[in-house]
């Protein structure tokens, strides 16, 4: 009986597991000896194999110069369109052509006002 317990909970867990990597990360993968410069502040940070090092605030000259390979994110594009977790939460076709069709409306009416 424990070890049907200890089966059931091994399979499980890598059922979960497989599951995981699917989903949507919500950060890009670094490796170590990666740049990352921060736009805003201009500071440049490398990883080490110990974590992040922050390397010195980087001038304008050097800021137009950043190699393709310097990260400027740490996070991923955002997507154009949203997806959303179940159909029945996505807009029906009658509520986007209303939401269409009402700039039309209002500045049909403004135009009558104007007359």
């Amino acid at each position: 009986m424990h070890r049907q317990i200890v089966r059931f909970a091994a399979l499980a867990t890598l059922a979960f597991s497989a599951v995981l990597p699917a989903q949507a990360q919500s950060f890009v993968q670094v490796r170590d000896w990666d740049v990352y410069v921060d736009v805003p502040t201009r500071f440049a940070f490398v990883k080490t194999p110990k974590g992040w090092t922050f390397v010195r605030q980087l001038d304008e000259a050097q800021m137009a110069q950043l190699p393709p390979s310097t990260l400027t994110s740490l996070l991923p594009p955002e997507p154009v369109e949203i997806h959303y977790a179940h159909p029945a939460m996505e807009l029906s076709p009658r509520l986007l052509a209303m939401r269409a069709a009402a700039p039309r409306h209002a500045r049909a009416e403004a135009s009558v006002v104007q007359q």
